[in-house]
């Protein structure tokens, strides 16, 4: 076989779908937008009693804050969400209340905001066998190894994947044992789809505070096994390691638990005793990015070998402005790198970008913050996700 025709197959078998996907994703089940997000969560936690008090404290904290630096008075209702969580994100990760400082995890407002994200959430999330058509339909169109970035916290994607019984998996690589390396570990490939969720996810749990207070017990000659809303053993939550395989030491993602069943979850009392492994929807959520950052690993290189990449529903949100760093490399990569001269015999196809945008002057802001496309080598849907802009992802 000549060398040419063996790099060209090389660099065929690296070639995948590149899909990026945001609320606007999830809008069509019923899923709902950041502000009504917001309002729900606003509406929920001024309610609460006991700790959970301090919700109602900090966003009056925050109030006063804002009045004082800015000569801005706020109404709770005019609070911004992500301006609020960006407060409280720099106060627990400089440590300000230094011995009041609730967990490692966040303080108690934080904590509270992501337990009623994954709570509502979890209450407009349609059950497995009653995925809208709209996303069985799109879960066939992935190929095994096309990677989906995901900024939503719901399961809808997962939900779609498992009903249709497609492989995938939620982690960057599988790893396994070598013989030959002495036991050190090789890359495990098989035929599945990936789905890196970037922002953390409703079902996710992370197990290393309750391991570790596991470990005192026993070194206090308590047994194992204290009450945790999730990891007691004694519960029909379908509780599963997010990762599988051999991993390396350091893996932040080896400790992430998924629960399958989270509306049984959910309909108990979890504050404080079990919060989702999720970012924030905060201005500030970079400086939680241990497992942000093992998603975005390499990720300034993709877009070059790719043969295919959709951007769905996700308008660049100012809250997510570190996104906009990645979207642009990948997006440049795709649209500048092989595209009329390539080693394999397929062309590039157009970026697709698919948004609800009601008027011009929506459209010309959209673009505005997509400045770096490359139109010309783009085609764009405005009339959201449904089943006309599904069509235009199937024929590519």
């Amino acid at each position: 076989m000549p060398v040419t025709e063996e790099i060209s197959i090389g660099l065929e078998s690296l070639r995948y779908r590149i899909y990026i996907l945001g609320a606007g994703f999830s809008r069509p089940a019923g899923l709902p937008l950041a502000s009504k997000l917001w309002s729900e969560v606003r509406r929920k936690g001024l309610r609460l009693m006991g700790r959970a008090s301090q919700f109602r404290e900090d966003l009056e904290m925050y109030i006063e804050y804002r009045k004082e630096c800015d000569g801005i008075k706020l109404t709770p209702e005019q609070v911004d969400f992500e301006d609020f969580l960006a407060f409280l994100d720099v106060e627990h990760y400089l440590g300000l209340r230094g011995g009041d400082t609730w967990s490692a995890e966040g303080n108690e407002t934080q904590v509270i905001v992501k337990t009623l994200i994954g709570e509502i959430l979890t209450k407009y999330m349609p059950p497995k066998e009653r995925i809208p058509e709209l996303y069985l339909r799109f879960v066939k169109i992935l190929k095994p190894n096309d990677l989906v970035l995901t900024f939503n916290y719901d399961v809808l994607l997962e939900r779609a994947l498992e009903e249709k019984g497609i492989p995938f998996r939620l982690f960057p690589e599988r790893y396994k044992d070598d013989p030959e390396t002495q036991g050190r570990l090789a890359v495990d490939s098989r035929d599945e789809v990936i789905v890196f969720k970037l922002h953390g996810s409703i079902d996710w749990f992370d197990r290393t505070l309750y391991s570790q207070l596991d470990d005192d017990r026993v070194g206090d000659n308590l047994p194992p096994g204290w009450y945790h809303p999730v990891f007691h053993k004694e519960n029909n939550l379908g509780v599963t390691p997010l990762v599988e395989g051999p991993r390396y030491p350091d893996d932040p993602l080896a400790q992430i638990y998924r629960v399958q069943n989270i509306e049984c979850l959910y309909c108990n009392d979890i504050f404080f005793r079990a919060q989702p492994s999720l970012l924030n929807p905060s201005t500030a959520k970079i400086l939680y990015s241990k497992i942000l950052r093992e998603f975005c690993y390499g990720l300034e290189f993709t877009g070059v070998l790719n043969f295919g990449v959709a951007i769905i529903g996700f308008s660049l949100p100012r809250q997510d402005d570190y996104a906009r760093q990645v979207i642009y490399r990948l997006v440049k990569n795709y649209q500048s790198t092989y595209w009329d001269k390539n080693p394999w015999p397929h062309k590039k196809t157009p970026l697709v970008l698919i948004d609800l945008r009601k008027s011009d002057e929506e459209i010309k802001e959209y673009q505005r913050r997509y400045a770096f496309v490359d139109w010309s080598r783009a085609e764009t849907y405005f009339d959201g996700f449904n089943k006309k802009a599904l069509k235009v992802l199937e024929r590519k």
